[in-house]
């Protein structure tokens, strides 16, 4: 009798083939991999709806997560960016255009469900530390994601700067409105070219830290490994 990983991921693989051209298939093969990764316990909780998936198969991932009798959890983006030195009314916007989004923490354990549910009461606000333990995510990696979040964010402060002369209500006007930010300065360009400066990992959603990226810190490299085992045990073949 198969077991509940191997039948899961015939599961997901199904699911997966069963998606039509307009669907990122590396997001989806991403997404099963950390299904299986949480069922198999490297991943406190598996992160869903989040990224660019159809919703048909959002919701045919909570079914099976259903089925499985895990702990399926919707609340709100998890958000641990520090807004500190920003202006106040650029960090409320920012907040209040996740609040719009859903998401969904799956988990099998009682623990960690009381642990999201915390969180989710806290409209999402988390450590940095929190975020990378309960994600199953390389600690420095989630850092550098919430860096390039704080360069993303200084860039453009600084084009609204510029562009609004330094005046906060034309500021905040120009950027409620949604006006073309464009990096013209070195700094502002350093600092857009340091946000999307984005490296995947062999195997897992995360992005990688420039240690882990250029081979200087072997903590994402372990996890892939990780990850490639449960993929042999959940007998999977996708990509």
């Amino acid at each position: 009798m198969p077991s509940v990983l191997i039948e899961t991921g015939r599961q997901l693989s199904t699911l997966l083939e069963m998606q039509d051209d307009t669907a990122d298939r590396r997001e989806l093969v991403a997404e099963i991999h950390d299904f299986l990764a949480m069922l198999d316990g490297i991943k406190p909780v598996f992160l869903h709806g989040r990224g660019l998936a159809p919703p048909d198969w959002v919701e045919q991932v909570l079914s099976i997560a259903g089925e499985l009798g895990l702990r399926v959890i919707e609340g709100p983006f998890w958000d641990a960016t520090a807004y500190e030195g920003f202006p106040e009314w650029y960090a409320g916007h920012c907040r209040a255009e996740l609040e719009r989004y859903r998401a969904w923490y799956i988990c099998k354990d009682e623990a960690v469900a009381e642990s999201v549910k915390i969180i989710n009461e806290a409209s999402g606000r988390l450590s940095m530390g929190q975020e990378a333990q309960l994600l199953g995510y390389p600690e420095c990696c989630v850092n550098a994601h919430y860096e390039r979040a704080h360069r993303y964010h200084r860039g453009t402060l600084a084009i609204l700067k510029r562009l609004g002369n330094g005046n906060d209500t034309k500021m905040q006007a120009l950027f409620v409105s949604g006006a073309q930010l464009t990096p013209i300065t070195q700094q502002e360009i350093e600092d857009f070219d340091a946000a999307f400066d984005i490296h995947e990992p062999q195997l897992g959603s995360w992005n990688m830290c420039p240690a882990c990226a250029h081979g200087t810190n072997s903590v994402s490299d372990a996890l892939s490994g990780q990850y490639s085992t449960v993929i042999q045990k959940a007998e999977l073949d996708i990509g």
